[in-house]
């Protein structure tokens, strides 16, 4: 009797619709197999088996038998670097790849993610119940899964791209429903679960360098909230949160310094350092010009604007309500600071769920993924190659979490008759844009046109920029055409 209490208090209906929404988005996955697509992919896959083996550093014969076997294959291997003589090493970031490893020992690389997706859902359940209601928490949860790029990330399973996510929102979301409720946590509970929240994000870095943006965000938040209540709170309390901050954050900036220190030769370097691609910002070409005379910076942000729209649309839908969202939370918070005696109603509550530093954290979470990849000039180049919309939009899913907050926030607050059926176009509309993507043809060299092992004849390629052609003194800024990050 006692089980079938504690079954029926645990498993209530929001509950079960958003454990089936798992296991269908479980099923996509594995029903289809890994899509191989652009150099990046072939980078990870035999990354993860060097390390596997204990091989930070591959040799020339590795590394020549690695790329004749991705040719053979009809894939590319370009971002295995030369570092120096007979030496090779990842262009990536570490991060997804040691924690790919242990899956790869266990023969289940596939799971990797689906473990990720799994950890990633659970928090967005877990805080947007905290936020608003249990109905929050499944709708939420639902956009997250079947966000078209999402399902699509969670397929390539020798990618990044949805781990950046996933430990960001573990992480991000860890922090968040600590801040909401860290006046009823016990000092070793909050302070575990701060230690875990900056352990996840700081690993979102390790995994994705430009995450750093958002982890900024959240230590700045941290900062600013300690030292506002430093007169008001026991100081014991502040040390011990501090020192779990500092511990969450130090392990994973070990492990990157002696990571770049036992295979560069130095803890300051790092892959992309010795990469031949296109993967500098905007702000990286300040004061250079292109053959026009026009600014490099302002020519970037306008191609990435021009490019923009579409790809992102169909990569995520959710911005036809989240951005609106985004404003009406706004209105009704500044609603609040006019007029102290507003009534109470279905849109007023939003002024309460989302207090002010919480809804700052959000947006600068949001910016700072899609503002900074508006700057970015791999993206800037979309639809010149003629590439799909899934390498555009891919670079932005880090940024998915708010967008998906404010979404589940108001379409709670629709009428039943109309959140449910925008919830479920949402899940079908998802669901057929990813398995036309994965089962649909496609190119193994789409990301690029140079050929597989690029520099393996130990010479690099020349680092020069078509669209350079005036610096300010520092010298042309090495470029080439590829895969992005």
């Amino acid at each position: 009797m006692n089980i079938k209490n504690t079954i029926a208090k645990h498993a209530n209906v929001y509950r079960i619709i958003v454990a089936i929404g798992f296991i269908i988005t479980t099923a996509l996955v594995l029903a289809f197999p890994v899509k191989m697509i652009g150099a990046s992919p072939w980078a990870y896959y035999y990354g993860v088996q060097n390390f596997a083996d204990g091989k930070l550093v591959i040799d020339d014969e590795l590394h020549t038998t690695q790329v004749n076997d991705a040719r053979q294959q009809g894939g590319m291997l370009q971002q295995y670097m030369e570092i120096g003589d007979n030496q090779w090493a990842l262009e990536k970031a570490p991060g997804y790849v040691f924690y790919l490893v242990p899956f790869q020992w266990l023969g289940i690389p596939r799971w990797g993610n689906i473990v990720l997706a799994l950890g990633m859902i659970i928090v967005t359940y877990i805080l947007l119940k905290r936020i608003r209601d249990e109905r929050t928490a499944c709708i939420g949860s639902l956009l997250i899964l079947f966000t078209p790029i999402t399902l699509m990330m969670l397929n390539l399973t020798y990618m990044d791209t949805l781990a950046s996510l996933a430990f960001l929102v573990m992480g991000g979301g860890l922090y968040i429903y600590h801040h909401l409720e860290r006046g009823k946590l016990r000092p070793v509970s909050g302070n575990v679960l701060l230690f875990a929240a900056f352990l996840l994000i700081a690993w979102s870095v390790v995994t994705r360098y430009t995450n750093f943006t958002v982890a900024a965000v959240f230590a700045l938040h941290f900062i600013i909230t300690r030292l506002v209540s430093y007169r008001k709170t026991v100081k014991k309390n502040l040390c011990l949160e501090t020192v779990s901050v500092t511990l969450g954050i130090g392990l994973p900036l070990a492990v990157f310094l002696l990571y770049n220190y036992v295979v560069f030769g130095s803890p300051l370097d790092y892959g992309y350092h010795y990469s031949t691609m296109p993967i500098e910002f905007a702000f990286q070409y300040l004061g250079q010009i292109d053959k026009n005379g026009q600014s490099v910076p302002i020519q970037i942000i306008a191609d990435n604007l021009k490019s923009a729209p579409q790809p992102l649309l169909w990569g995520f839908p959710l911005l036809i309500i989240g951005i609106p969202g985004i404003c009406i939370v706004l209105y009704q918070k500044f609603r609040h600071l006019r007029h102290k005696n507003v009534p109470s109603g279905t849109w007023s509550s939003l002024n309460t769920e989302l207090p002010w530093d919480i809804l700052l954290v959000l947006i600068g979470w949001f910016i700072g993924v899609f503002c900074l990849y508006l700057t970015y000039e791999f993206t800037a180049e979309y639809l010149g190659n003629g590439s799909s919309f899934v390498r555009f939009a891919r670079f932005y899913l880090p940024g998915l979490f708010p967008v998906a907050v404010i979404c589940a926030l108001i379409m709670a607050r629709l009428p039943f008759k109309l959140y449910i059926p925008i919830l479920i176009i949402a899940v079908i509309a998802g669901s057929i844009i990813y398995t036309q993507y994965v089962s649909g043809s496609s190119s193994n060299s789409s990301g690029g046109s140079r050929s597989p092992g690029g520099t393996h004849n130990n010479q690099k390629p020349s680092r020069s920029s078509p669209r350079i052609v005036t610096t300010d003194n520092s010298g042309l800024v090495p470029q080439s055409t590829l895969d992005g990050q």
